[in-house]
């Protein structure tokens, strides 16, 4: 979550993380960063590889990240749900790979980002990625 991510000298945001070596780069920063990703990250994919390596290489930036901004009390998180019913869920998802035998709602996941989204109950949190995914990754 970034403030004033489109000023008018700004970049798009997918540059902004790049350039947090700068301190007054930090300061347009939110203390924290939630990031997205999915279980494939975690599962890997023989059919996806390129698309599966890009993110578990996400997933270690996260983890970087956030050491490298701790100390300017900046915490980098992430969250990797597993199925999300959303409309073309139903005709792509079988409900034998999630042991709970169905896709989350997203009201079941939205609380995961508010959660390392918030400093109160989040403040010792970093580097971390939650998986609320219904038990796919028992071990993730």
């Amino acid at each position: 979550m970034l403030k004033e991510a489109k000023t008018s000298d700004a970049r798009d945001p997918i540059a902004i993380p790049a350039d947090l070596g700068f301190e007054e780069n930090c300061k347009r920063v939110v203390e924290e960063i939630v990031n997205a990703f999915g279980r494939i990250d975690v599962l890997g994919s023989p059919s996806f590889l390129d698309y599966a390596s890009t993110k578990g290489a996400i997933v270690a930036f996260t983890r970087g990240l956030a050491l490298q901004l701790v100390n300017r009390g900046i915490r980098d998180n992430g969250v990797a749900p597993g199925p999300v019913w959303i409309p073309l869920i139903p005709a792509s998802f079988s409900e034998s790979e999630v042991p709970m035998k169905r896709a989350a709602h997203p009201h079941e996941i939205a609380p995961s980002y508010v959660f390392l989204a918030c400093n109160v109950s989040a403040s010792y949190f970093t580097g971390q990625v939650l998986h609320p995914n219904g038990g796919v990754i028992v071990n993730g």
